[in-house]
């Protein structure tokens, strides 16, 4: 009678009683005790945030002339168009259009006039330059504006005060000192994020918004982390891997006609949502369905499985022969 094949499935296993719980709550706290261990020699691999305090401190000149622009509508969030208002420094295609206002910002209103409205409760000196303002005329207000943006490029820091040449400013002055003692005090950044409309809720976007622009740009640039420096894929802290697995996304952002192009998100984002679809549809796409089979990969994955199962094969066909 011959014998039969070996089979590929094995089912004679010896069984051995184990404490499985006992096995996995030990593994487990190993890795917790080699983990906190490890944190507390090498800590973790990350650079400082860049808050509000922080550059407000660092920077006063630049931090009046980044809140004078959001006041006067024309920073990078004030004049940015859809999804925060209607401005058109950045909008890149129709399709940016098409989505509309979805995260209304009023870059004069949310990112000075009511911070500065809730510091007044405080410190009620800041109110009269508030009223003062809010009740000039557009021209008025405008005036101001370009006349102390003349000035803060003469603007000369004493004692952390930001100092300028005497002119017509209104309460612009006031306005933009009081903001800068707001920035420096730490207390701005929850003016920012403090939502009326939400109780007991946060919203971190216009905190976030603020400092985009030159705060960010210029933070960014030394680091190698700018969008024509392919960004993310460089680390924040030298010496350290970055997001490497994103160079194929940033290699995209280099290629002249996307690089170039006023919609170079747009066309990005199409790109990989193109590179998606033939992915997924891999199986249905006729000739693309078979580029595995002709690369031949998969006899490198399974090369020992055919290996040994040739072998089994083999002996199997030469013990029926001989039977």
């Amino acid at each position: 009678m011959a014998a039969r094949p070996t089979q590929d499935v094995v089912t004679d296993y010896r069984y051995v009683p184990e404490d499985f719980m006992k096995h996995l709550m030990g593994t487990l706290g190993i890795v917790t005790i080699l983990v906190l261990v490890l944190s507390a020699l090498f800590g973790v691999p990350e650079k400082p945030p860049l808050t509000i305090q922080k550059y407000a401190t660092q920077n006063p000149v630049t931090f009046e002339q980044v809140s004078l622009r959001a006041l006067d509508g024309q920073g990078s969030i004030a004049n940015y168009g859809p999804p925060y208002n209607n401005g058109t420094g950045n909008v890149e295609s129709i399709l940016q259009k098409w989505t509309g206002i979805i995260h209304p910002v009023n870059a004069a209103q949310d990112f000075i006039l009511k911070p500065l409205t809730m510091a007044a409760t405080l410190n009620p000196s800041i109110k009269p330059a508030l009223t003062q303002f809010e009740s000039a005329s557009p021209a008025l207000q405008t005036l101001w504006e370009q006349n102390y943006t003349k000035a803060l490029d003469h603007a000369r820091v004493v004692n952390g005060q930001v100092v300028v040449p005497k002119g017509v400013y209104g309460p612009v002055a006031s306005l933009m000192n009081a903001t800068l003692r707001l920035g420096k005090s730490g207390l701005m950044s929850g003016a920012l994020i403090r939502n009326p409309n939400v109780v007991n809720r946060f919203d971190n976007q216009n905190y976030l918004l603020f400092l985009q622009g030159q705060p960010l740009q210029t933070a960014a640039a030394p680091l190698q982390l700018g969008g024509t420096q392919w960004g993310i894929i460089h680390s924040a802290i030298p010496g350290y891997p970055a997001a490497w697995w994103m160079t194929i996304p940033t290699w995209i952002y280099q290629w002249p006609f996307v690089a170039n192009s006023s919609a170079s998100d747009a066309i990005a984002l199409s790109i990989g949502f193109l590179f998606w679809l033939a992915l997924a549809f891999t199986p249905w796409i006729p000739g693309w369905n078979q580029v595995p089979r002709y690369l031949g990969l998969y006899k490198l994955v399974w090369k020992d499985y055919y290996r040994t199962h040739r072998t089994r094969k083999n002996q199997g066909d030469h013990t029926r022969g001989i039977s």
